[in-house]
């Protein structure tokens, strides 16, 4: 048995991780012109380094699930933290465009090693009570990362060359590296299935009411990066407005650790409902107002019916896949987190106002999908 002050400091660990590993997917967004003035080529081709980093990130998150139950949780996550910090220092050396496709390349694999091995490992190593809620931590700190990446990597660029921003980043994942190290406890190898990981996996991709839950998962990260990077493309207030703008989205980030209560006071499908509103609300007014404070008020209404979505499906994820869970949850992290590695090229393409229709008709078709989910969800509940 672990005990409680190991499980609370674990508990702490997981989540700066996830909030340090999923920061670097939006560090290159307000910071593109630096990097394109550094290597003096246009934006556009700043943004391929996060094109490539999606690819090899969502190759991560595919392979390193499986491997850590051939290899172990605890030695995936530790040689995962020192790969990311050799691999981040490498991003900053970058001194060529050649150079800086490369290293994010690497940089997205390694970083891959985190978010499907930390799920996995917290369904080893918590008790069902406490693993919902260290579910919701993590993938709060998922959320809070697509601001807070943004917001160290813009005001370390302000002071300094933006390649400092990537040495931050490689010594905190070194330090944590370090640290997971000294806290992290062991967990027992999975016991072999007979079962093979993509028959598994094949198997939950047949299941309708997971694929409405993974549909409903692409948009959620995917709406949240893509109306930042436009928002910061478009604004026309300083450096510092942008700065605020950015910053203020994290207090509706807060609404994510109430979710659970949620829940249990007016149920799972209701709390969707409500997360889907405030989004659609939120959309539409962004799209009416675009004064720098009516931006501040909806995005922090935008963040908070995502910080709802983000544990709500993730709580119906494990409620329909059972016994798979770990492995649904393999492919709940990889969708995820791919659909927020590919919202950055989808901006370059479109303007701030097809970005808002795009993500007004994500968030109607969600509210089509939570119906149909209401309606074929129930037998898998009641086997639960």
């Amino acid at each position: 048995m672990v005990s409680k002050p190991v499980l609370l400091a674990t508990s702490v660990i997981l989540t700066v991780i996830g909030i340090f590993v999923a920061s670097n997917i939006y560090t290159l967004i307000p910071i593109y012109g630096d990097i394109a003035d550094s290597f003096n080529v246009n934006e556009n081709y700043i943004a391929g380094g996060g094109s490539l980093f999606a690819f090899f990130y969502a190759a991560g998150l595919l392979f390193f699930g499986p491997a850590s139950d051939i290899f172990g949780r605890r030695k995936i996550i530790i040689i995962g933290l020192f790969a990311s910090a050799l691999s981040t220092l490498a991003v900053g050396f970058s001194a060529s465009i050649e150079a800086l496709y490369l290293t994010r390349s690497i940089q997205g694999l390694t970083l891959g090693s985190f978010a499907p091995v930390a799920f996995a490992y917290t369904f080893d190593l918590f008790s069902p009570k406490s693993r919902t809620l260290i579910l919701v931590f993590i993938n709060t700190g998922f959320l809070v990362a697509g601001i807070l990446g943004q917001l160290i990597s813009s005001t370390i660029s302000f002071y300094f060359q933006w390649s400092y921003a990537f040495y931050f980043f490689a010594f905190c994942y070194f330090v944590l590296s370090l640290l997971s190290y000294k806290i992290l406890p062991g967990t027992t190898l999975p016991s072999k299935s007979k079962d093979s990981v993509i028959f598994v996996m094949k198997k939950l991709l047949k299941n309708s009411s997971l694929l409405r839950c993974y549909a409903i998962t692409f948009t959620l990260l995917f709406s949240f990066v893509a109306l930042y990077d436009a928002i910061g493309r478009v604004f026309q207030g300083s450096r510092e407005e942008l700065f605020i703008l950015r910053a203020v989205g994290l207090v509706g980030a807060v609404l994510s650790l109430f979710t659970g209560r949620l829940i249990e006071r007016i149920g799972i499908y209701a709390t969707m409902k409500i997360g889907l509103i405030l989004g659609i609300i939120s959309i539409i007014n962004m799209a009416v107002f675009s004064s720098t404070s009516a931006l501040m008020v909806f995005s922090i209404l935008f963040v908070a019916s995502i910080s709802l979505l983000v544990p709500t499906v993730i709580t119906l994820i494990g409620m329909i896949a059972g016994a798979d869970r770990a492995k649904a949850l393999s492919l709940y992290s990889f969708i995820l987190l791919s659909g927020a590695s590919l919202a950055p090229p989808v901006v370059i393409v479109l303007q701030y106002d097809y970005i808002l229709q795009l993500l007004l008709a994500f968030f109607l078709m969600n509210m089509v999908l939570g119906h149909f989910l209401t309606k074929g969800i129930s037998l898998s509940i009641q086997s639960e």
